[in-house]
């Protein structure tokens, strides 16, 4: 997609979510209505919609504690959805019963994606597993620095959009390179830029912990230096 006054617009929403199929009791415990909003069209809940449909079925079973009314009881359909039965406890906040169910269960992660086309939209998407790794490393390309990202095609993205976005945000050369014997498919940057690509992935959107900043040493980027006849106020 592109917004009105500027370039193409770079953004990906990763969340982690999980496949709740071993829950199917739970949904169709909530009555039609309920059940119906709480069945995940992709088969997925996020933690947050765990926890929603949680809070409506101990509505609806009314089994919140009367002497404390952030815990519920856990009946014999909760604690019999729980990987490990519930142990010795019988009553759980909202968050640990999720956490419980949730643990036992196939993690996932939705992926959502700007959608080319001139009325644009958003595509979303269910993977397998944790979010994608994506690689920043440096290297040389015919005597020439450069700064080199691996694996954010496994988001799904426009590659070329996104390398005009980062190309535009670091105003510097930016290019798609193609996969060869020597090299492997990935965006490649002119000079040092690994924090600042760094970053950049992870204001766009891909989750931290799944950046890997892996500049060669003696070719990561240079830090800005403040010059030491500046006197601070």
């Amino acid at each position: 997609g592109s917004r009105a006054g500027g370039g193409p617009v770079a953004s990906i929403e990763v969340e982690p979510v999980w496949r709740v199929a071993k829950l199917k009791p739970l949904i169709q415990a909530l009555g039609p209505e309920d059940a119906k909003a709480a069945e995940p069209e992709d088969g997925c809940w996020s933690r947050a919609e765990c926890i929603a449909a949680l809070k409506c079925y101990a509505d609806r079973k009314e089994l919140w504690q009367k002497q404390n009314r952030k815990r519920i009881e856990a009946d014999a359909l909760l604690i019999g959805l729980l990987p490990n039965g519930s142990g010795d406890q019988a009553a759980f906040s909202l968050e640990r019963i999720a956490d419980q169910f949730l643990g036992g269960l196939p993690v996932c992660h939705r992926v959502a994606i700007p959608q080319g086309g001139a009325a644009g939209g958003i595509r979303r998407t269910v993977r397998q597993g944790k979010p994608p790794v994506v690689q920043v490393r440096t290297g040389d390309r015919r005597g020439h620095s450069v700064t080199l990202i691996y694996g954010l095609e496994a988001y799904g993205v426009d590659m070329e959009a996104f390398a005009a976005c980062l190309q535009k945000a670091l105003a510097t050369a930016v290019a798609v390179e193609e996969a060869t014997a020597q090299s492997q498919f990935g965006i490649m940057v002119q000079g040092f830029w690994n924090d600042a690509c760094a970053s950049w992935l992870e204001k766009i959107g891909v989750p931290a912990d799944s950046v890997q900043n892996q500049a060669k040493k003696g070719q990561q980027q240079k830090k800005v230096k403040q010059a030491s006849n500046i006197v601070k106020h």
